[in-house]
Parts: C-alpha cells; structure tokens; sequence
C-alpha cells in the first residue's frame, strides 16, 4: 500500500512538472513596438495617459512568447499577477517607453498587469516579473526605430512610403528583417502601426524571425504624425457691423471704449480640426476659463454672447476652445496665437485693397476669395448668412493655421458653407 501511494505522488509529481514544462516551453520572442499616432488615428481614437502625452516615439506593445508554428502560449500560470511592488525601480522607464494609450486614462498599470498575465508569465521559467520588464526596456534602448526610419528620409509626416523602404531602412539599422503590422486611419488609408522584431528566449538577443505573423500592409502606407487629430487649426473671423452687437458681461468693460476698432472682422475661434472635417471638442472638461492669463488680449477682441460652434469662444466664464490644443498651445499662449493671427490676416484691409468696401454693396464671392488668397497666400473658406432681406451677405472667413497656431496653411480641408455667387458686404 505504502509503495502505491507513493508510486501515485511521483507520477502526480511528473505529471504537474510536465503539465508547467509545456505551458513555459516556447521557441522565441516578439518583441513587438507600436506608433502611437496610428494608435490614435483611428475610428476608436486613443486616451492620454493619466501621466500625460508620451513622447511621439515608439512605445512597447509587449515581448510575446511564441512557437515556432507561429501559435503561442498564453496566461501560463493564474498564480502569477503582476505586483507593482516588483518592478518599482523600472516604473518611470516604463511610463516613457511603455504608455497606455487606451481609454479611458490609466496610469498604464493595467496594461502592464495584462502583458505580464497573459505572455510574461509563459517566459517565467527564464525571466522573472521584474527580469521580464527589464529585458523589454533594454530591447528599447537597442532597437531605435523612430531613429532608423529617420535615418533613411522617412519621417512621421503623414506622408505615404513604400512598405519595402520601410521594412529595409530596419533592417539596415538592426540588422534583422522586422516584420510591419498596418492598421487603417479614419479615411481607411493603411498606416504604420506596429514593427515585429524577434529575439532568443534569453530576452536579450534579436534573431532572425522563424516565422511572421499573419496580417497585411499596402504597398504604400503613411506615417502617421502624433497626435494626428491636431494637423491643423481652423482660424474663423466674423465680420462686426457694430449694429446687433451683444458680448459676455466679463469683456464688455474691455470692449467698451474701442470705437472703430469694433468696425472691422472679430475673432470667433481658432479650432483643432481632424483631415476628414471632423473635430475634436470639451477634451478637458476641467480646464477652465482664467481670464488673468489672457486680459490684455481682450482689449482688441470681439467675441459674441450667442452660444459659439462647437467648440470655440467663451461662455459662462468657462473655455470652450477645444483644450485639445493645450498639448502645443497652453491657455495664454491659445489666445495669444488668435489675436496674433487676427493681425497678420487683416481681412478688412485684404478687401479693401481690392475695391471691396463694407457699404452694402455686392460682390461676387471668388473676387473676395481671390482678394484674401492675394493678402494671406492662401485659400479661405466664406461662410454666409441672410439678413433680413434674405440677402446672403458675408459673414465669417475660415483660413488654416499649422499646429503651433503660428503659421497659415493651406486647407487639407473646409467646412462645409454656401453662398449665393453674389454676396452682400454689409456697412458698418
């Protein structure tokens, strides 16, 4: 009896030492890093995290185990979760080179339990939790992607480029053939989205890839830049007759006092626009209005009561101007940009230098187009309204600014506005 039973334990032994052999056995690593801007770019779109904005760089996706017929094991061991007690040391290296991206914000903890759970767990018998995250950061630090890309003249501009001159300029750089992972952007273009580079079951080697993962690229992809809904900045005017005229109680001291200077077009906005005509909107609900950091602008500002479109103006002593911006432009320097735009744009001027006078008149709406194109170098969208005659007569200019809210662009593209071929330009 004493000999069966312990016949009985030895093969409970080898049975659970086979069972825990097989689910950690496997025959390399993809160590696989994602473009954040393609991440983003998206129907899905992408949350900062919690952290802030991460560098527009390459960030971990993870360091997968795999087999070599291209399967792969997964949450090897229930027993094992990710302690963030293990890898405090690494904690800040990881919020650089391994940011979350999902939604909503996270601190990237979540993330990181996930990869440990699911694929670092399966590499246990030979890396640690703490030796499983190392070995990804030193991964990073060898393999400078963005740099390689750079490196052979292709840049994340938005740009397309062969997919066989991306695939070789990584490989001149590391050495080994990576294998490129696409996703599709809002307009369905394939872009760069994740870069495969397999590695010996150390974790600390790159090797040539036994096998590639399923999926396809076109043969030309962009280059998403990050954040890609920040592209471009619409810069919308509306002409002041100074007739109906109602502004926020808050600036009304300001404005009050400016005669003429009211006499010509006021800012409405200067609003972070998507490509495809969609825009971003209340993107931080707890940023709010401080008037402090922007006072001496109002003084040649016009900016009316009435609720502003989406996203743009002032209300209720709150911003209202898609805070998205805030990542290259803070609250002083938002405003700032749009006041400085105002003077470099001169509307009323543009016009006037081409006979195109505020006293009632009608002119024809590609003159006043070709007036402002003239002045700013480039093309404006006009958007009308009626007036009680149901006139159609001008009423806001929409130009393009770059991303720094510096610069005038040329439109990607234009809100969607009608206007009769014959517009009114009403007098002060």
């Amino acid at each position: 009896m004493k000999t069966s039973s312990s016949t009985l334990i030895k093969l409970l032994v080898l049975l659970y030492l086979s069972v825990l052999s097989v689910s950690q056995e496997f025959d390399f690593f993809y160590f696989v890093q994602q473009w954040p801007g393609s991440y983003c770019d998206t129907v899905k779109s992408c949350c900062y995290p919690t952290t802030g904005k991460p560098e527009a760089d390459f960030g971990i996706h993870g360091l997968w185990p795999n087999y070599n017929d291209g399967n792969y094991p997964s949450n090897c061991d229930a027993n094992s979760t990710y302690d963030p007690k293990k890898v405090a040391d690494l904690r800040s290296g990881m919020q650089k080179n391994w940011p979350t991206l999902a939604c909503p914000s996270g601190s990237g903890v979540a993330f990181w339990a996930h990869e440990w759970e699911k694929h670092g767990t399966c590499s246990e018998s030979i890396l640690d939790q703490h030796g499983y995250f190392q070995a990804a950061l030193n991964l990073r630090r060898q393999v400078n992607l963005l740099q390689a890309l750079k490196n052979a003249g292709i840049n994340p501009d938005g740009e397309s480029y062969s997919l066989i001159s991306i695939r070789s300029a990584i490989q001149e750089a590391v050495g080994f053939t990576p294998w490129i992972e696409c996703n599709a952007d809002t307009s369905r273009n394939s872009q760069l989205y994740q870069i495969y580079l397999c590695v010996d079951t150390s974790g600390k080697a790159l090797i040539d890839c036994p096998v590639f993962p399923r999926g396809k690229c076109d043969s030309e992809i962009d280059t998403s830049q990050f954040f890609v809904f920040l592209k471009i900045l619409i810069f919308s005017t509306s002409f002041n007759s100074g007739r109906d005229l109602t502004v926020t109680q808050s600036i009304a001291a300001a404005i009050r006092g400016l005669g003429n200077q009211l006499q010509d077009f006021g800012i409405h906005g200067l609003w972070p626009q998507n490509k495809d005509g969609s825009y971003p909107q209340n993107c931080n609900r707890d940023s709010s209005l401080n008037e402090d950091q922007f006072a001496k602008g109002l003084a040649i500002t016009v900016l009316p009561q009435a609720a502003p479109a989406s996203g743009s103006g002032l209300m209720n002593g709150k911003s209202t101007a898609p805070v998205q911006s805030q990542e290259e432009i803070d609250q002083h320097g938002y405003f700032e940009a749009a006041l400085k735009l105002k003077e470099k744009a001169n509307l009323l001027q543009a016009l006037k230098s081409a006979g195109i006078k505020p006293d009632d008149g009608f002119y024809d709406l590609g003159s006043i187009k070709e007036a402002i194109k003239e002045a700013t170098g480039f093309t404006p969208g006009i958007e009308c309204n009626t007036d009680a005659s149901r006139n159609s007569q001008i009423y806001q200019v929409f130009l393009c600014a770059d991303i720094s809210g510096s610069e005038f662009v040329e439109c990607p593209v234009l809100p969607q506005r009608r206007c009769e071929s014959k517009v009114q330009f009403p007098e002060f």
